[in-house]
């Protein structure tokens, strides 16, 4: 019903960011069954998976984002079980290295998302994205003074 909502009231497509699971419903088989239901009723074809799941009873939100154990390979099993959608993985990517190292492995792979690291130091985890994840030449900001200034220009 939500993203039905959301279908009408937006002519973007609409992208679903999930856990693997939450408390004691966490297998693979029951995070299959959300993505098929998702697609089947709805448009959306775009999944971004925190590959961990969540705790709402007894965790904080701080340790949800370290205590669940990370599953990775559950993405990478969701790339290959639905060839049809398409989905990006999130879950304790703190490089540009390790974004790339998991684009790799599977090129199907939509994309990686770098949370809390690009939160905490923006500059020193990103700034060599345009080379290193989409093979650019150079960097187009050389420093976070001039993306300051070229920020003001506009």
């Amino acid at each position: 019903e939500m993203v039905s909502a959301m279908e009408e009231a937006s002519s973007v497509p609409i992208t679903v960011k999930c856990r693997l699971g939450v408390d004691d419903n966490d297998s693979y088989e029951e995070l299959c069954q959300f993505v098929r239901d998702v697609s089947e009723a709805s448009t959306v074809k775009h999944f971004i998976i925190h590959a961990r799941k969540a705790f709402l009873k007894g965790l904080s939100p701080a340790e949800n984002r370290s205590v669940p154990p990370l599953k990775r390979s559950w993405v990478f099993r969701l790339i290959r079980d639905f060839p049809e959608l398409r989905f990006s993985l999130n879950g304790g990517v703190q490089t540009l290295a390790e974004a790339k190292a998991l684009l790799a492995w599977d090129n199907r792979l939509e994309g990686v998302m770098i949370g809390r690291a690009a939160y905490k130091a923006p500059w020193h985890t990103l700034a060599d994205a345009d080379r290193l994840i989409f093979g650019e030449e150079s960097n187009p900001s050389t420093s976070r003074r001039q993306v300051l200034r070229d920020y003001a220009e506009l």
